[in-house]
């Protein structure tokens, strides 16, 4: 059986995945499992060719896949419905967010379970926070307060050889399109119109939201496009904070330095998080579904789901096992809980893949700009414009 994930603990996630799998090969010792960890650029690129190789070898049998996949998975017909496997299964135990995630809103049929979650929070180095402000939670509550904060800490830091105020998490080093997504509701900007028929990157708000983001690389207090941990790295002391969807508790507890957790800074009148979910699938007519389905309910279980939360950073994605979670930890439950209430995710719609993969283009556009020292608000106006175009286009296509 093949079983596509993600690099969901980075160049870790192999060395994690062979220990955290070593329980269930030993309960199922007929199942030959082959777990391939491909990055989500890649692997969304992989979905448009894999209906032709359905039945071929080296085919995946089980796909891990971003929450807001599912739909569209569904209506490619590239997912096996659930039920098939068990005429009882159900979603309840799915944390609210989540849960119409699991269907098709075509069929409303099961296509997918939940595996973890994640929310978008900011971290910051208490030490270093000190050292320009009596009180950080203050100053980190409007995202103009975190960049004033950012200057006096690029003129505090600037006999630090690669400091950056905050670090890059993205993955690329590019402005990441996922983090940007709080910026944008914040302001009351939307990827799609209240009837989801019109693309909403055109508004002036859009536009807004983008900028607040990209003004942490523009400003220089963010390193882009740059070998990852080279440079403006929190744990070397050459950064201050991060925005990340993981929650970083157990990575900083190796430190001698304290880190505190705070919603990200609202850039209008309102806080707005990103909750976000990776989800399990398993491929239309693979020859291995039973086993594929038996490593899916195993993963899904909420005792496996806080297992594998505690070694990805994450959370689990049932309710219990979520509120449990947090509970395990008084400084979990002090961290999170303002910034859970005020989480959402992204629309539960056929084209929310393809939409963020066009606002990761743009984000593409704007680092290299930046990098060039060629970029302008028209820049972003113009890549908007012609995001605007796609995603319109896009959406009538969807809806023909």
């Amino acid at each position: 059986m093949i079983f596509w994930m993600l690099p969901d603990t980075g160049l870790e996630t192999a060395d994690v995945m062979n220990g955290f799998l070593r329980d269930f090969l030993r309960q199922n010792p007929d199942i030959n499992l082959d777990v391939q960890i491909i990055n989500r650029r890649t692997l969304w690129t992989k979905i448009f060719t894999l209906k032709h190789d359905i039945g071929k070898e080296g085919c995946p049998d089980l796909i891990a896949f971003p929450h807001y996949w599912t739909e569209i998975l569904a209506t490619a017909k590239l997912l096996e419905p659930l039920k098939k496997f068990d005429k009882n299964i159900s979603v309840s135990e799915v944390i609210d967010p989540l849960r119409p995630h699991c269907f098709s809103n075509v069929t409303k049929e099961i296509y997918s379970f939940p595996w973890w979650l994640d929310i978008t929070a900011l971290h910051y180095r208490e030490d270093h926070l000190k050292a320009v402000t009596v009180n950080p939670e203050e100053a980190l509550s409007t995202w103009q307060g975190m960049l004033d904060i950012c200057s006096k800490l690029k003129e505090h830091f600037n006999d630090v050889d690669d400091y950056f105020p905050v670090q890059n998490s993205d993955w690329r080093g590019s402005l990441s399109h996922r983090a940007v997504l709080p910026c944008l509701w914040g302001r009351g900007a939307e990827l799609f119109t209240q009837d989801m028929q019109n693309s909403g990157f055109s508004s002036t708000a859009f536009q807004e939201g983008m900028q607040d983001f990209i003004d942490l690389a523009l400003k220089g207090y963010m390193p882009i496009l740059r070998e990852r941990s080279s440079i403006g790295n929190i744990s070397a002391g050459k950064s201050s904070l991060i925005i990340t969807r993981r929650q970083n508790i157990s990575m900083f507890e190796r430190e001698s330095f304290k880190v505190k957790t705070l919603p990200i800074p609202k850039t209008a009148k309102k806080i707005v998080n990103y909750l976000g979910g990776t989800n399990l699938g398993i491929l239309r007519e693979s020859k291995e579904s039973k086993a594929a389905y038996t490593l899916l309910k195993w993963l899904t279980r909420p005792d496996k789901q806080v297992s594998y939360a505690s070694k990805a950073e994450v959370f689990p994605a049932f309710e219990g096992a979520f509120e449990n979670f947090l509970l395990a930890s008084p400084q979990r439950v002090q961290n999170y809980t303002n910034i859970i209430a005020s989480a959402r995710t992204l629309p539960n719609h056929i084209v929310t893949g393809a939409v963020m993969e066009i606002m990761a283009n743009v984000m593409g556009a704007v680092s290299s700009a930046i990098l060039m020292r060629k970029y302008t608000p028209e820049l972003l106006k113009q890549e908007l414009k012609k995001a605007d175009r796609d995603v319109q286009e896009i959406l009538r296509l969807y809806s023909d």
